[in-house]
């Protein structure tokens, strides 16, 4: 079972956010070299690179993930590759984008 508290508390953890913040903009990075990128990820790696996106906003999607959920619910160490994954190969950056296209936050 999700312990929503320690989830939460997680995401207020300035080195978890400056975790996750690291592979996003590797993310966008990757974004902008692409030739047909995703018209919502590209928004959302243009709000990143102007500052607009909320570090605890990042931190919250990548919690959301299973393995890195289940790994904070443990109390053990959530592991680099894990954020990567999440962010960079995964959907939490995609996810990110469209939460923040559904709330106006981006493509307005």
């Amino acid at each position: 079972m999700a312990t929503a508290f320690k989830r939460i508390s997680m995401t207020k953890d300035q080195e978890f956010q400056d975790r996750c913040e690291y592979y996003m903009y590797q993310k966008a990075a990757a974004v902008f070299a692409d030739g047909s990128p995703d018209a919502d990820d590209l928004l959302l790696a243009k709000a990143l690179w102007a500052g607009q996106v909320n570090r605890q906003d990042i931190a919250r999607i990548v919690v959301t993930n299973a393995s890195i959920g289940s790994a904070i619910d443990a109390g053990t160490a959530v592991s680099e590759g894990d954020i990567e994954y999440v962010i960079v190969t995964d959907t939490a950056f995609h996810q990110l984008a469209l939460a923040y296209k559904s709330a106006g936050l981006i493509g307005v």
